[in-house]
């Protein structure tokens, strides 16, 4: 019995230093792997185009990695190199088209962050065996890692398209005034304005509207099923599309929108009898004061209808878009033909190049010369704010009952196309811009007054970052 019980003594410490030893690995590599997710999630929110997010991108990851996470038993933070932080325009890119952040060919492309601890400069996975060395040299040191993509599966984005006014992200509008209004337009829209987004066509007298394939992959037609209303609507509600890029390739888009779809758009003024809206999902603005109405404390001297008049014709404008030239201009314009003004953006001017931040906003005294109505003008009164828009401002304000609200839901992110666009149902389209919209009031079967912002880069519009490895 001594001899078997030493011989099998043997046997059973071996298990337990294999034990021992394979729990410190594993327990490294839990460690590290924490690690890794943590710093990739930290970093993926950064990635919005440019070189200056990849570099935030770089230094969010080092911060999470070197906080009390679970390294070395919440002991100590972990030191992060470059070489362990790279990027990519795809979550299952081949090892070469990973690059640190100083050497990305295109920022605007880099959408996914992978940190991956075993190119770490110092070693992290390294871990001194107890008992496996004593069987073999080689088993004294053992390595192991951790390793994460994240990044973003959504854009902000509803998939609503319109076609551009204008294919020029700038261009100048000159307000013959008097004075003379030199205006910033982009794609063609004027800041500050409300548009009918269901009946505008630069080039025909019939509305063009579309649905942007919220789900089929960039590049090709995909199916009618990813297009059809039951499919939309929910992205219509949440104002999303999954995608993470759709401005470098052709997106397939779908004609008519389906403006049955009106409801969707309500979920916004905390209104959801007339869609399958969801209110986690769905929430509705923190402000769902209708604009406009007839209060008497009304900031504009005409309240009128929720969008500017729409105009008759090729092309198929507003009101607010008419030649800037007083022998072109008809002679019936009422100032309540403009809808409301600057419930939310105000004009700006025009500068070349575009000033660092945003263009300047004109002042309220400008309307006369920016809107010219006949026999007289729309004007702002006394109680439009002195600093911001009425959005803002506590006076116009009525908070949603009994849901919390998300501060500028109304807010709607339309893509804007490059047309006209070949005839067909379902066709490819060229994504100029993301233009901004602001919905004044809520929308009807007809009428999706939005009023124009101006236009948002599409890597801010990214959705929560999430984990794809």
């Amino acid at each position: 019995m001594l001899i078997v019980f030493s011989i099998m003594l043997i046997v059973v410490l071996g298990f337990i230093g294999l034990a021992l030893d394979v729990g410190q690995v594993i327990g490294r590599k839990t460690e590290l792997q924490n690690l890794a997710d943590n710093a990739a999630l930290a970093a993926a929110p950064e990635l919005v185009g440019t070189a200056a997010g990849l570099a935030n991108a770089v230094s969010k990851a080092k911060s999470s990695a070197a906080g009390q996470t679970l390294y070395r038993r919440r002991m100590q933070g972990a030191i992060l190199s470059d070489d362990s932080i790279r990027f990519a325009s795809a979550p299952d890119a081949p090892d070469n088209a990973w690059h640190a952040a100083g050497a990305v060919p295109d920022p605007a492309k880099a959408l996914f962050v992978r940190v991956d601890t075993h190119n770490n400069t110092p070693a992290l996975g390294q871990v001194a065996t107890a008992f496996l060395g004593a069987w073999s040299p080689a088993l004294r040191t053992l390595d192991t890692r951790g390793r994460a993509v994240a990044g973003h599966r959504s854009l902000r984005i509803t998939p609503l398209a319109i076609c551009a006014l204008s294919p020029a992200p700038a261009s100048l509008r000159t307000n013959p005034g008097p004075p003379e209004r030199r205006e910033a337009l982009e794609f063609g829209f004027r800041r500050g304005v409300a548009y009918n987004l269901f009946n505008l066509n630069p080039h025909g007298a019939a509305p063009e509207h579309f649905v942007l394939n919220p789900l089929g992959a960039p590049g090709a037609i995909g199916s009618p099923v990813e297009v059809d209303a039951a499919s939309v609507e929910q992205f219509i509600c949440t104002g999303s599309v999954l995608h993470t890029a759709i401005g470098s390739t052709a997106i397939h888009v779908h004609r008519p929108f389906p403006t049955a779809l009106w409801g969707a758009f309500n979920a916004r003024f905390n209104q959801y009898a007339d869609s399958r809206c969801n209110r986690i999902t769905a929430p509705p603005d923190t402000n769902v004061r209708v604009f406009p109405n007839t209060a008497s404390n009304w900031w504009m001297n005409m309240p009128s209808g929720s969008n500017a008049v729409a105009t008759s014709g090729v092309p198929l404008l507003t009101v607010a878009d008419l030649p800037p030239v007083a022998t072109g201009l008809p002679t019936n314009i009422a100032p309540a033909s403009y809808g409301p003004l600057w419930s939310f953006a105000k004009a700006v001017e025009y500068a070349d190049p575009k000033p660092p931040g945003d263009y300047s906003a004109f002042a309220t005294t400008a309307w006369t010369g920016l809107y010219p109505g006949l026999p007289s003008a729309p004007a702002s009164n006394s109680s439009y704010p002195p600093s911001g828009t009425p959005y803002l401002a506590t006076a116009f304000q009525t908070p949603p009952a009994g849901n919390a609200g998300v501060a500028q839901r109304r807010v709607l992110h339309i893509p804007l196309l490059a047309c006209p666009l070949p005839a067909g149902s379902d066709v490819l389209a060229t994504v100029l811009g993301i233009g901004r919209f602001f919905m004044t009031a809520p929308a009807t079967g007809s009428v999706l007054s939005g009023e124009f912002a101006g236009v948002a880069a599409e890597q801010a519009l990214a959705g929560p970052a999430e984990l794809f490895q």
